[in-house]
């Protein structure tokens, strides 16, 4: 939003009372014929929807004047000044992945049909994450276990889950003893819809694309413009040799999957500068246990806190724009719990050690969390 001292510079809104007082003296200088100017006449009422309408088109003017920059532009406003630069706002994504169904001893064969309805085991607020089977599958007669290929129900990242969140069905199959997914279970990313500072942040990159040669920015907000795609990390400083330049990709979900390091080729392939080594690989994941014992005042109720710092802990470490991938404080873990449940007192971190700091390529993502409550 511009400033509102630079608007009120440039399109001041008067107030209604000093503007009639203005407009009425205006008139009589000029000898109009109407001299009654009393509240209750016909001509007071004109006058004071003309001078309404015409405060109102100043704070029009105002609004259209403060979306006419990238800068300060809001909204659907937004999306139209990106399009001037080429942008266009990234479309939510349906997460699509497979979920691995096994049984314990060979049997007749199993059909899954298209639209069977797998579930995540239930979150600290009672939610479940549901995916529906894209297609007709069959555990063929003998076969101790095989794969479906499901895709969320709804669009967004929440869907990306960790291995081992889906293990249930929503109705019973038959002849199946274990339901889950496995490491790299996901095929595509699931992914929000871009957030308006994000599309910004590109569109004024866009500058950066006009360059004669690609360069570090070029290439990182060519790349970022994929769908599915989190953040970019360009190395060009030769860093396989003279003229090598490594772009580095963290998805949604973390790891970035085949299909989207792909997309990212065909992107990055299209401004690729004609002596450029392109190597584009993802960032790696490393999971990172953590501990903590928390203090609870004893006169309260504190039913269910170890779950709910738990939950708190895993929000922190979820994958998201505005987080430092590779690093994890102490102090955040601390502020996090002692912000999110006000009711604790004292907070001591025993795992990790220490603050853990890794480099740019490497995204931390939770392992196991041990929560110990203690109350006094």
């Amino acid at each position: 939003m511009i400033d509102k001292k630079v608007l009120d510079e440039i399109l001041p809104i008067p107030e209604l009372e000093d503007l009639k007082e203005e407009k009425i003296a205006e008139l009589k200088k000029e000898g109009f014929v109407i001299t009654n100017f009393s509240s209750g006449g016909i001509f007071y009422h004109l006058l004071m929807i003309a001078l309404q309408i015409r405060i109102e088109l100043i704070g029009l003017l105002r609004e259209v004047l403060n979306n006419m920059f990238v800068s300060h532009a809001d909204g659907v406003w937004m999306e139209l000044k990106a399009a001037d630069f080429s942008k266009k706002r990234k479309e939510a994504v349906k997460t699509r992945g497979y979920v691995t169904i096994s049984r314990e001893a060979s049997g007749d064969a199993v059909k899954i049909p298209k639209g069977h309805i797998f579930k995540t085991i239930r979150d600290i607020n009672g939610e479940e994450l549901r995916y529906f089977a894209l297609e007709n599958t069959v555990l063929q007669q003998g076969a101790l276990s095989g794969v479906v290929v499901v895709e969320a129900e709804k669009d967004g990242a929440r869907y990306n889950v960790p291995p081992g969140q889906i293990t249930k069905s929503l109705t019973h199959i038959e002849g199946i003893d274990k339901i889950e997914n496995l490491s790299g279970w996901i095929i595509r990313e699931g992914a929000d819809i871009e957030d308006y500072e994000s599309l910004r942040a590109r569109t004024l990159g866009s500058w950066a694309e006009l360059s004669t040669l690609p360069i570090r920015d070029k290439y990182k907000n060519v790349c970022e413009g994929v769908p599915g795609v989190l953040f970019v990390n360009v190395h060009d400083l030769h860093p396989r040799g003279q003229g090598t330049v490594d772009i580095i990709v963290t998805g949604t979900a973390g790891e970035a999957t085949e299909g989207l390091l792909a997309d990212v080729r065909k992107a990055a392939e299209s401004i690729r500068g004609p002596y450029d080594d392109l190597l584009v690989k993802s960032s790696t994941t490393v999971e990172q246990d953590v501990t903590v014992s928390i203090t609870v005042p004893e006169m309260i109720d504190s039913s269910g806190i170890e779950e709910r710092a738990a939950s708190v802990i895993a929000e922190l470490l979820q994958i998201s724009k505005g987080r430092s991938l590779n690093e994890l404080t102490h102090a955040d873990i601390i502020f996090e719990l002692k912000d999110k449940l006000p009711d604790i007192r004292n907070v001591k971190v025993t795992t990790p050690e220490e603050d853990v700091l890794l480099d740019s390529d490497k995204v931390i993502v939770l392992g196991k969390v041990t929560v110990t409550a203690r109350r006094v």
